[in-house]
């Protein structure tokens, strides 16, 4: 926290008191300690410094000095707080395991086996759409046109075999979907894409902690849903 000190002369020699200040007369409150120091030892005996603007400063300074503490305080609660919070979530997190989760994002992952989840939502009925899946090198492997409640608007889950447009079963991998969906006039719609199914894991990394569903790891704040 800075200050500004205006008024101060040193008759005897003025320059180390023009030196001490910085940028646009802010000092700090380590500076403007050491300036009034300076002053008391300065000051001529025969003129001694104005009593009254004197004060004035070392009243200011007192100010300063409680405000300094009060904001370090509270930095040092905050970060306490903040501290508390992750320690008591990330202890409670381990008893997600086994239960269902709807977060959102495009990952999926397909095992080789099992059918793959997928979901959208649409925050209005859309005239045409369709689900477009592609693997790890963003190679288009599958389209599936959409009809029907399929169009309709809120949430929908739907299942992908695991199978290219030719009817091949897909490697075990990582792959993503889009839907790409317009209204009945036409116009382009941003449907949400999200992913469920069990909590197989809890990470806690530098960067945040995620959740291991289906075998593809979801940042937790990304989780909408958690249910049994």
């Amino acid at each position: 926290m800075t200050t500004s000190v205006t008024n101060i002369t040193n008759t005897s020699n003025p320059t180390p008191a023009t030196t001490t200040a910085t940028n646009n007369g802010q000092i700090s409150k380590d500076e403007f300690l050491q300036l009034l120091t300076y002053q008391l030892k300065s000051q001529d005996p025969l003129q001694p410094y104005n009593n009254e603007e004197f004060a004035a400063q070392l009243a200011q300074f007192s100010q300063l000095e409680q405000l300094t503490n009060i904001s370090s305080l509270i930095q040092q609660e905050v970060a306490s707080n903040q501290s508390m919070t992750q320690t008591i979530a990330n202890s409670a997190l381990p008893g997600l395991l086994g239960k269902n989760a709807k977060a959102i994002s495009n990952n999926i992952f397909f095992g080789g086996t099992d059918n793959v989840a997928l979901g959208y939502n649409l925050t209005s009925a859309a005239g045409k759409a369709n689900i477009v899946i592609k693997d790890s090198s963003g190679t288009v492997v599958r389209t599936m046109t959409l009809s029907g409640q399929d169009l309709t608007s809120g949430d929908h889950d739907l299942t992908w075999d695991g199978k290219d447009n030719n009817g091949k079963v897909m490697p075990s991998g990582k792959y993503t979907f889009t839907v790409n969906a317009t209204d009945g006039q036409g116009a382009a719609m941003t449907p949400t894409c999200y992913t469920s199914g069990k909590i197989q894991g809890v990470k806690f990394k530098s960067d945040g902690t995620v959740l291991v569903i289906n075998g593809m790891e979801v940042p937790l704040q990304d989780v909408e849903d958690i249910t049994l």
